[in-house]
């Protein structure tokens, strides 16, 4: 395994937002998909920061959005008398990405080895996912800690 490169087993579909995307859509994406994170990519396609679950609770919100939704759902005084939370609802939904993303999140180039993917997961316990970058700063995939176990498939008979 020495020389299998994280390119041969990233994620190459990559599901991303852009600094103007909404919370509360970044949210919904994180949710329904199961990621703890995704790159936030400029218009050029070249990355600019990563949005992560961690983000989305330490910087400024106090809950969790897709929790916060269920619990708006689910709320009959909510639901009677909107009013009351109107202020809170318009701050929220006013905030974007770029407000809360780091923007200068941990990468990989292109060329990492399964060795150095292994090492900065080690080294950087809150880090995943970590995205995959060319020369140019394009996302060409995106590796999470659950990636780094695929190799071990090549070892079965």
């Amino acid at each position: 395994m020495a020389n299998l490169l994280i390119k041969d087993f990233m994620i190459k579909n990559i599901i991303s937002v852009s600094p103007e995307t909404t919370l509360s859509e970044a949210g919904k994406l994180l949710a329904n998909h199961n990621f703890n994170g995704m790159p936030v990519i400029d218009g050029a396609g070249k990355l600019v920061g990563i949005i992560t679950e961690y983000d989305m609770i330490s910087k400024g919100l106090a809950i969790h959005l897709p929790t916060f939704q269920t619990i708006l759902e689910n709320i009959p005084v909510f639901r009677e008398d909107r009013s009351h939370f109107k202020k809170e609802v318009q701050e929220i939904a006013a905030l974007k990405v770029k407000d809360v993303m780091n923007d200068d999140p941990l990468t990989l180039p292109e060329d990492a080895t399964f060795a150095e993917a292994v090492k900065v997961f080690s080294e950087h316990h809150r880090v995943n996912p970590i995205p995959i970058i060319n020369k140019s700063r394009k996302v060409i995939g995106i590796i999470s800690r659950f990636d780094i176990f695929k190799p071990l498939a090549l070892l079965s008979p």
